[in-house]
């Protein structure tokens, strides 16, 4: 009985009876915390000059890293005439696609179907304009699945067909 009433009462001697209290036995830890307030007072984070109540309200990293950003892009345009997928794009990234696809969308605006179909466009746009080829080979080069589907992702992104569109830019060529 008396040893367990001595187990219970006793403490180490450095071992501080409240966990705030550890902060006195780690002065490294306590200068780095202390490293973060600038010699104004300020509590701007040095490294990234950045104010860290403000990512503590929510105010997180946004969308894909820098890196992440590229390599998508990179991969989009390297096989934009294939078959897409937001499952093979994450991979490339690195993250799960749920996680990649919402990431996705805050960094472009955009999900990542409608952004492969506005690079296919914008690739198209410029075939169109180059006068090459009948609108079937266009639509099949920039990797849409038929003439009607690019006809129909072309109209949606730019408020006219493709043929309207390569007479319209033919026709403001000449003009010019």
């Amino acid at each position: 009985m008396q040893y367990a009433q001595s187990l219970s009462t006793a403490r180490p001697a450095v071992m501080p009876a409240h966990p705030r209290g550890l902060m006195t036995f780690m002065p490294p830890a306590r200068a780095r915390l202390d490293s973060r307030v600038d010699v104004f007072g300020d509590s701007r984070d040095r490294q990234t000059g950045q104010d860290p109540s403000a990512r503590a309200q929510g105010e997180r990293w946004a969308g894909l890293l820098p890196w992440q950003v590229k390599r998508v892009r990179d991969y989009i345009d390297a096989d934009l005439h294939g078959a897409m997928s937001l499952r093979a794009a994450a991979v490339h990234v690195r993250l799960s696609p749920g996680y990649f696809s919402r990431r996705f969308r805050q960094s472009f605006g955009v999900t990542f179907s409608r952004f492969v179909a506005a690079r296919r466009v914008e690739r198209a746009r410029g075939l169109l304009v180059g006068g090459a080829g009948k609108l079937c080979e266009i639509a099949l080069a920039c990797g849409f699945a038929d003439q009607a589907h690019f006809t129909r992702t072309f109209g949606n992104l730019m408020g006219c067909t493709p043929g309207r569109w390569r007479r319209q830019a033919a026709a403001s060529r000449l003009s010019a």
